[in-house]
């Protein structure tokens, strides 16, 4: 729209322009009008033509960025539908798999409920076949029965036919019977014997098993006693030793005592020989010999009560 406008305003221009010319007297400047005029018509096509072969360049442009486009849009949709055919062919695909699954489960619950079916019964038939097989047995344990209280009676008269045969005579029944009671109060006193030897035997285990508990009390008592006993033992032994310790400290004691009266004794006999020797004039020989044998009894008396001691220690 701006272009053609702009080319209707440029033709109008140039139409004004030459209608001016045509009124100028000045042929000269007419002429001048006039080649302007046409210098200008041609510009004004020439510019047309370059704005015309803008716009046509500008729409082949159009033209094929549109191309691309549809080419763009045609190939999306080819992968579309093309995705799309997939899509459906493994949904049909995953429909047929369902079916096939339920086809199958079908099957499988009806393979079931008919195993089901005949397991229960199976089951049924083998209760009925137990039940039948447990009268049977009853059945037969009765007729058992009953067919050894026959045979009894099949046993009693052939040995009677074989008795007879041979000519012996049968007891009679009241001697049988009597027989039967004699036999029956044995049994019962038998059974009464055997009923008051258990009770002896029960008795008997009865006070066993309170000896064997008083003797197990007595172990235990005499265990704890030995126990306590051995305890006051090391008590006694502790203390001896101590004793033992004191008394030969003691004697130890003494012993050095005893040596150091003796020492002292030797000491002043010693100085009692130099005295006597230095002064010859001395006359308490007699005292001093009585003092010293007062200490060497003194001593003798000290050295008994150290051998006591150390003989009361060993």
């Amino acid at each position: 729209m701006d272009d053609d406008a702009r080319a209707t305003a440029r033709e109008g221009f140039l139409t004004a322009l030459a209608s001016d010319a045509a009124a100028t007297s000045d042929a000269s400047e007419a002429r001048a009008v006039a080649a302007f005029a046409r210098t200008a018509a041609r510009s004004s096509r020439a510019l047309e033509a370059l704005a015309l072969a803008r716009v046509s360049l500008a729409l082949e442009a159009k033209k094929r960025e549109r191309d691309a486009r549809a080419e763009a849009c045609a190939r999306r949709e080819r992968a579309t539908n093309e995705a799309q055919r997939r899509a459906r062919a493994d949904v049909g695909r995953f429909e047929a798999f369902v079916r096939e699954n339920e086809v199958k489960r079908q099957s499988a619950l009806r393979r079931a409920k008919e195993e089901r079916e005949a397991n229960e019964a199976r089951d049924a038939r083998l209760t009925e076949m137990r039940w039948s097989l447990r009268e049977r047995a009853s059945a037969g344990a009765s007729v058992e029965e009953e067919l050894g209280r026959v045979r009894v009676f099949e046993w009693f008269l052939a040995r009677v036919a074989e008795e007879a045969a041979r000519g012996n005579a049968f007891e009679d029944i009241a001697d049988v019977l009597g027989r039967h009671d004699t036999l029956q109060r044995t049994y019962e006193s038998l059974r009464a014997s055997v009923v008051e030897s258990n009770e002896r035997v029960e008795a008997t285990r009865a006070a066993h098993e309170r000896a064997v508990k008083h003797m197990e009390e007595e172990r235990l008592a005499a265990t704890a006693s030995v126990a306590r006993l051995r305890q006051q033992d090391e008590d006694l032994k502790r203390e001896n030793g101590r004793l033992q310790q004191e008394a030969a400290y003691r004697a130890r004691a003494m012993v050095e005592k005893v040596r150091g009266l003796a020492e002292a004794k030797m000491a002043v006999r010693n100085l009692a020989c130099r005295c006597s020797r230095d002064n010859r004039a001395y006359g308490g020989d007699a005292s001093l010999s009585r003092e010293l044998d007062f200490v060497e009894e003194r001593a003798r008396v000290l050295r008994e009560i150290a051998h006591a001691a150390t003989s009361d220690v060993a």
